[in-house]
């Protein structure tokens, strides 16, 4: 779903006019409705006001999630990023990685 979709989906869930949101936001009617009609798209600024307005991730007003807001993840830094590469990995060195994990995890703990 396209950003202009869902920003118009979000205006009728939040039962506000398009009026509102300008007058909320601080911009005019005619840049929402520009947003709406899908000939005009927000800068990153207005973007992160969009997503703070609505309550949900700027992924999800740019169609990158249909999460509108991810929950809240418990994971440091270092578990994200194993995270992120194990996904970036084909199949075949996901198993890889998978077996060495494996592995390592079946070594003595050293003190």
């Amino acid at each position: 779903m396209e950003f202009n979709v869902r920003l118009g989906n979000l205006i009728e869930e939040s039962d506000v006019t398009q009026r509102q949101l300008a007058f909320d936001l601080h911009i005019a009617s005619s840049t929402i409705n520009g947003y709406i009609s899908g000939y005009r798209e927000p800068d990153f600024a207005m973007l992160i006001r969009l997503a703070a307005y609505f309550d949900v991730s700027a992924d999800y007003l740019l169609g990158l999630s249909d999460e509108k807001r991810p929950a809240p993840s418990s994971l440091n830094f270092a578990e994200s990023e194993l995270i992120r590469l194990y996904r970036s990995l084909t199949p075949e060195r996901r198993e890889l990685l998978s077996g060495q994990a494996k592995f390592y995890h079946s070594l003595p703990e050293s003190d």
